[in-house]
């Protein structure tokens, strides 16, 4: 949980020297000049291509063990319809899916204390990047010390009790959004949403690891999660988007809490299963252990 924790935290410190770069950069053209985008996606690119060639010749896979069923052993499309029957993956991937809807969300945060609250668009730009990139650089490791320190040391558990906080947030939000006087009321009802759905992510993949799945499929099932989990990211922003383009700013914005609600709930669900999961393989494990004496 740490180390998943420390990852997200540095990716977003990347993400938020990378951003200030490349907004620096775009700054130096004049406004009418079409080759300020193109700068940007250049240099995104170019970072990509270099990430690329740097771990490939640095990054390996460091993992060498003696048990011949652990070994390496040739991809087949059967892997992927034996991870498919694993109850675990889908677990685990709706726990992503859950987790990754908030975060979809929290990308009309500036959008919605702008229109609810009144709030202006320096001070609503402002609070964007308080929320994506320095609460992403923060509250990962966050997550993960807290998933160390606590008596339970497991991801699922602490993401469990993060998505309940999501529940009573998010219910506040729709209770609040009903009468939007307070803006500090709701922004920090928004950063509280924020600081559990960041903490969350640096340890959602944790817990594929935690249900102890075979590391031979465990590439197999991470891309399996990623492809099911990051789903939102197909139909989030364009039913947003529809909502606010046909629907009264109130009544878009209450449906968009609705769904972040339903999507909350999931993660409540697939935790509470997969940490019952978890409990019922440690408990095999024991009574399987030899008796010492």
């Amino acid at each position: 949980g740490k180390i998943m924790g420390w990852m997200e935290g540095l990716r977003g410190v990347g993400v938020m020297a990378l951003a200030v770069f490349t907004m620096w950069i775009f700054s130096l053209f004049a406004p009418e000049n079409p080759n300020s985008l193109k700068a940007v996606i250049l240099i995104y690119s170019g970072v990509y291509i270099l990430l690329g060639m740097l771990c490939w010749f640095f990054v390996t896979d460091g993992f060498v063990t003696s048990d011949e069923s652990e070994k390496p052993h040739k991809f087949s499309l059967g892997d992927i319809l034996s991870v498919l029957k694993i109850s675990t993956t889908w677990y685990c991937s709706m726990i992503i899916f859950g987790v990754y809807t908030i975060y979809a969300i929290l990308s009309y945060s500036t959008n919605y204390l702008t229109e609810m609250y009144g709030m202006t668009l320096v001070a609503a730009s402002y609070m964007g990047i308080v929320i994506n990139k320095i609460f992403r650089a923060v509250c990962g490791p966050l997550g993960g010390l807290i998933t160390s320190h606590s008596r339970w040391k497991s991801p699922t558990r602490v993401i469990q009790l993060l998505a309940l906080v999501s529940l009573i947030t998010l219910g506040a939000l729709l209770f609040t959004h009903q009468q939007p006087t307070s803006v500090a009321v709701g922004i920090g009802l928004i950063l509280l949403l924020a600081f559990a759905c960041y903490a969350s992510r640096g340890l959602y993949f944790a817990c594929i690891g935690e249900v102890r799945t075979p590391k031979f499929i465990m590439g197999t099932t991470v891309g399996i999660c990623s492809v099911i989990g990051f789903l939102p990211d197909v139909f989030v922003y364009p039913l947003v988007g529809h909502w606010q383009d046909t629907l009264p700013a109130t009544e878009a914005y209450r449906n968009m809490w609705l769904m972040g609600l339903v999507a909350t709930g999931l993660v409540v669900v697939f935790t509470y299963l997969l940490f019952n999961k978890i409990k019922t393989a440690d408990a095999k494990t024991i009574t399987t252990k030899p008796a010492v004496g």
